[in-house]
Order: C-alpha cells, then sequence, then structure tokens
C-alpha cells in the first residue's frame, strides 16, 4: 500500500504542480479562466426562506435559470452547475441546506469569480418572492439588490429574465440580441417543464438515466420545443449508455430545435450525435473544438479522453486527463478515467491510486466503489475487489454494475455458484434486453464450462431471446458440437450491424477478433486463428463479460502444441496479473506437454492454493489434484 500512496502523492502533486504554474498560489479548486473584457461570475444555489418542500427544487433551479441567462452574453464567464456542485461538495456542503455567505465568498475565492450573485424566495399566499443580491468578490461589498413579485407561477421564467437583465446591467450590460434570448426563447416558457428537466439533470449527473428520461419526456410533453430536453434524452440514452438508435430521433429534434440553444450546447448535441451515429473520430474532433472554445468544460475533457481510449490512443487519453486536472485537480469524474486508462495499461499501482482517490473525493457514490473493485480486480487483487463490490452495493442494492462485476469477480475466481446468483440477479435488475442478454449469457457460459449442455444450451437460447445478436456461449457451443456451418452463420450476425455503442465509446473488439480466431482454428487454419487472437489481446478487454479472454492466445498455442510459445504467452499475463484465473493450470499443462514433471506440479499446486475457495466439482480443480496426489 506505501507504493500506492506514493503514487497518488506523485500524481496529485503533479497535477498542483501544474495548475500552480499558471494560477495563482493558493489556488485549490475549480477556477474560471481570466479572459481580458470578460468579467467572472458564481452564482450560488438559492435560499428556500418558506421552508416549504414542494419549492426546494427552485433552490438549484432559480440559480441554473440565472447561470444560463448570464452565460449568454459574451461580458461574463459564469461557472457552471456542475462546477458550482464540484466545489460545494468539497466545502461540505449538504444538500438543501442554507448557503452561508462565507460559504459563497469561498466559492469565489476558489472559481476565481469577480462577483457573486445570492438569492433567495419565499411564498406570500399564491404569489413567489425572489430577492438576489450582487457582491463584489474582492471587496464583499454589496453592489446592488434587485427583488421582485411573481404574481403566478408560469410568470416565473419571464420574470427571471427581467432579473438577468437588470443584473447584467450592474455588470457591464447585455447586447440588444443577447437580451432578446431569454430562458423562455432558448430553454422553456413553461415552468413545470423547467422543473422536469432540472430535476432530470440530477438524476443525469448521478447516472439514473432512466428516471432521467422519464422526466425529460413530461418535460417535452408539456413543452414540445424544448430542444435541451430532447437533447438530454439523446445524452442519456447514447452517452451513458449504449442506445444510439434510440437516441438519434431526439438529438435530431434537438437540431431542429438549434436556435433555442445556446452554441456550447450545439457543440456537446453535435458531439453526442456523433457519438449516437457510432462516428467516434467525428466526436473526438468536435469535443477538440468544444475545449478550444470552452476551456472550462471538465466534463469535455472527461468525454474526450474515454473517446480516445475506445480507439486505442490511451496514452493521449491519459494527456487530455491531466489537463482536465489544470481546471479542476479534484474532478471525480477525471480520476475516475484516468484509473480506468491506466488499469488498460497494466499499471495496477496508479490505477488503484487513482479510484482510491476517486472515493476519497465521492465516498457515498457507489460507482466510486465499484471502479476501486475494478481496478483492484485488473490487479488481480480478488477479494478486496469483492470488498468494494460489495460496499457499493450496500449503497445502492440495485446498482446492476457492481452485480455484474461482483458475478465476474466470483466467476475468475472459480466460485461459479456464487457467480451464477449475481448473475440471476443481474437480470432481475438489469435496464434493458442488451444486459438481460448479456446476465444470461454468463450463466450459459458457466454451465457449458461446467460441462450441463442442457443448461448452456437452454440459457444461451434465453439470451438471443432477450437479444438476438447476443451469440457467444451458442456459437461457442456449435463450435464445440462440430456445428461449425451454424456457427459461421451467427458468427455473421454478431458481425453484421452492431447497433451498441459503449457508454459514449467504441464498443470493445476483442471479443469478435476471439470468435473469428475460434472459428479459424476449428477449420484447421492455425496460422490465421493465431493472428486474430493476437488482434484479440492487442484490443482493450470487455469491462462488463466475465471472460476478459487475456489467455486465449496462450490456449490456442497450448492447444496446438507450441509449448514454449504458450508459456512464454502465460508467463507474461501472470506479470499483468499474478491470479489471472486458470493460468497457473494451463501453465502445469503446457510443462506437461514438454515433458517437465518439476514445473507442471509447481504449477498445478500455485493454481490450487489461488484457487483455494473454488468450487470443488469445477473440472479443472479436480484434475490438478489428481495430477498432485499420482505425484505424492
Amino acid at each position: 500500500m506505501a507504493s500506492v500512496a506514493l503514487c497518488l502523492l506523485i500524481v496529485v502533486s503533479f497535477a498542483i504542480y501544474l495548475r500552480t504554474s499558471r494560477r495563482a498560489p493558493d489556488e485549490t479548486a475549480v477556477s474560471i479562466p481570466r479572459i481580458p473584457g470578460r468579467l467572472s461570475v458564481a452564482v450560488i444555489y438559492f435560499d428556500n426562506q418558506s421552508r416549504d418542500a414542494e419549492l426546494n427544487w427552485l433552490r438549484e433551479g432559480l440559480a441554473d435559470m440565472l447561470i444560463t441567462d448570464l452565460s449568454r452574453t459574451k461580458n461574463f464567464n459564469v461557472l457552471g452547475r456542475q462546477q458550482l456542485n464540484s466545489l460545494l461538495e468539497r466545502l461540505d456542503y449538504n444538500q438543501g441546506e442554507t448557503i452561508r455567505l462565507d460559504m459563497a465568498r469561498e466559492v469565489a475565492r476558489r472559481s476565481n469569480a469577480d462577483s457573486i450573485i445570492t438569492g433567495s424566495f419565499a411564498r406570500l399566499g399564491s404569489k413567489l418572492r425572489i430577492g438576489v443580491q450582487l457582491y463584489d468578490a474582492r471587496t464583499n461589498e454589496i453592489r446592488a439588490a434587485e427583488s421582485l413579485i411573481v404574481e403566478r407561477p408560469e410568470e416565473i421564467l419571464t420574470q427571471i429574465d427581467l432579473l438577468a437583465l437588470r443584473l447584467a446591467g450592474r455588470l457591464g450590460g447585455m447586447s440588444e440580441q443577447e437580451s432578446r434570448n431569454g430562458l423562455t426563447t432558448v430553454m422553456t416558457h413553461d415552468l413545470e417543464a423547467y422543473r422536469y428537466y432540472s430535476l432530470a439533470v440530477e438524476q443525469a449527473n448521478a447516472l439514473h438515466n432512466s428516471e432521467a428520461i422519464e422526466l425529460l419526456k413530461k418535460a417535452i410533453a408539456l413543452d414540445p420545443k424544448f430542444a435541451m430536453a430532447y437533447a438530454r434524452i439523446g445524452y442519456a440514452s447514447a452517452v451513458t449508455s449504449n442506445f444510439g438508435e434510440r437516441a438519434k430521433p431526439f438529438l435530431e429534434d434537438a437540431f431542429r430545435l438549434s436556435s433555442r440553444v445556446s452554441e456550447k450546447d450545439r457543440l456537446y448535441i453535435a458531439a453526442w450525435y456523433a457519438i449516437a451515429n457510432l462516428d467516434f473520430p467525428k466526436a473526438i474532433e468536435t469535443f477538440k473544438h468544444l475545449i478550444d472554445q470552452y476551456p472550462l468544460e471538465v466534463e469535455a475533457y472527461e468525454r474526450l479522453a474515454r473517446l480516445l481510449g475506445g480507439e486505442g490512443r490511451i496514452d493521449e487519453a491519459i494527456e487530455v486527463l491531466k489537463e482536465g486536472l489544470l481546471i479542476d485537480p479534484d474532478a471525480k469524474d477525471i480520476y475516475n478515467v484516468l484509473g480506468a486508462s491506466y488499469s488498460m495499461l497494466g499499471k495496477h499501482s496508479d490505477a488503484i491510486a487513482m479510484h482510491q482517490r476517486y472515493v476519497e473525493l465521492a465516498p457515498n457514490e457507489p460507482n466510486a466503489h465499484d471502479s476501486l473493485g475494478s481496478s483492484l480486480h485488473w490487479a488481480g487483487n480478488y477479494e478486496e475487489a469483492i470488498e468494494e463490490y460489495q460496499r457499493a452495493l450496500e449503497m445502492q442494492p440495485r446498482f446492476e454494475v457492481a452485480v455484474i462485476h461482483l458475478g465476474n469477480a466470483y466467476f475468475q475466481q472459480g466460485q461459479y455458484r456464487k457467480a451464477l446468483n449475481q448473475y440471476r440477479r443481474y437480470i432481475e435488475i438489469a435496464p434493458d434486453q442488451l444486459a438481460r442478454a448479456r446476465g444470461a449469457d454468463s450463466i450459459a457460459r458457466i454451465y457449458m464450462i461446467l460441462g450441463d449442455i442442457r443448461q448452456a444450451s437452454a440459457w444461451s437460447h434465453r439470451a438471443m431471446r432477450y437479444e438476438n445478436r447476443y451469440i457467444i456461449t451458442s456459437f461457442l457451443l456449435d463450435l464445440a458440437d462440430g456445428n461449425v456451418l451454424n456457427a459461421e452463420r451467427l458468427m455473421q450476425k454478431w458481425t453484421a450491424n452492431w447497433p451498441y455503442g459503449g457508454r459514449g465509446t467504441r464498443p470493445a473488439q476483442r471479443q469478435s477478433y476471439y470468435l473469428q480466431a475460434s472459428l479459424a482454428l476449428k477449420r484447421g487454419r492455425p496460422a490465421e486463428a493465431i493472428e486474430s487472437f493476437k488482434r484479440a489481446i492487442n484490443n482493450y478487454p470487455p469491462t462488463f463479460e466475465l471472460d476478459p479472454f487475456e489467455d486465449c492466445l496462450a490456449n490456442a498455442y497450448l492447444e496446438l502444441g507450441l509449448f514454449d510459445e504458450a508459456i512464454a504467452e502465460y508467463e507474461r499475463i501472470l506479470k499483468l496479473n499474478p491470479n489471472y484465473p486458470l493460468v497457473h493450470f494451463h501453465l502445469a499443462r503446457a510443462y506437461e506437454g514438454k515433458g517437465d514433471a518439476k514445473h507442471s506440479r509447481t504449477e498445478y499446486e500455485q493454481f490450487v492454493q489461488t484457487w483455494s475457495k473454488a468450487d470443488i466439482d469445477i473440472p479443472e480443480v479436480i484434475v490438478a489434484k489428481t495430477r498432485l496426489s499420482r505425484t505424492t
């Protein structure tokens, strides 16, 4: 653990060094870029003085309205809602509590804001009183106070536009064109629609996509011209989920209504649309342009890095993430992607350190513990990984991502019965048919490994009923049965027009090369098979599948009787993960093939020790124990 702590210290120190080389020494969080001629403004969440729970959404909603209004003028740089959330989290702010003036001043100091806008609201019978104060962040002096009475709820959006105009006048003014593009023009005229949108953004930020989409659909039902509501459905469908085809109609509606969104949002929509079309180079180009135009957008750095990683450009992705840390050295999502990137490179200490930092920044977020579990998992620290997955599920029992990862960890430890329980649970709570197919196919694979072909066949057919392209175990069963023609037909189904993305990136290609190689091997084309297996391991592994296929090339060498090549490849894997499932067992078989009984016994012993908690009726466990008993 000392090396992990040292690694974390080095990375964080590096980020702080880079940042302080460009910014003030006391800067420790999100900073608004300094642009000549522009004032930097931080709008703080409002105080609900009525303590009326029905109005609580206006605390963030009114602030978000002002942020949107003030952001449309070129005279100001306004701290975004996401950045404000990040800063408040670091100041131990509890959602719903009143933000004191000293906390607002600290937000301004950390964000490098010139001005602070605070506000409050209260119900007066059927009316709503809204008040705001404008402070000079340098002197702490109040520069202006504005208030208004909203007679009817439907007037709030129009009144906030007028309030923004008055505040802008105090700060330097808006152009005539900018003053015409208020919330009712660029967002929505319907307050209830805006409320649904505001709540949906909160849900989407917490990766609760289905809940966010339902809220956004309600917003659209109230205002069919609400461009950003359409866009956010597209984002939740294509970027944080896998369903580009579902996303495209909504993103196309957002394009049709593009006069109602800001230029920055147009760029986001264009990038999301490219992802929905699986045009990842175009998405990369668009995010690069967005960062050039809006360097404070930490989300854009994260998304660009994910896209680059999906293209195999992991070193580039890491550089982009380091640039993101210059903007916000405590950006939890940046640390999450950094950890995944280092994992793909086999830099496990770095990966674990980054995900530990993610947990420090978001200790109550299930995904943080799941991500730390993933980096421990890939490093071969299975028991620690299982603990982190279980922590994630204690926080959110229906967090399907941690359920599938926990199942995979059990599988790779030979605890097949526990894995089967998790995969069944995954099917129960899975958010879509693709996920259910993945769960069913995982169950089928275990039964296939155990030699229960009837159950394997039944579950593989169930997987294909969920999603008829999900053919992995059906394909492998056909190959094992010698039904090459049917395997070829299934392979064509797998490769033809695969419509799913990889949560905003190119989906992992390793499985496709693995299936092609397995088919070539069965056809008696070893050279072609070896080439495809090499391509497989040169692509990043599928993170949601029970088998990452890291040993596929080594297993092919073993099957072909190329024992020296197999041994070398297994040794490579052990450097990547000293506890990789079944590698010691297969190494023992390779040494047996060479007639090296001493090394074979050593590897069987190591295998039995590594899989000490495995189910006792697993074929490899039985074979290993039998071999060891014969040589005692």
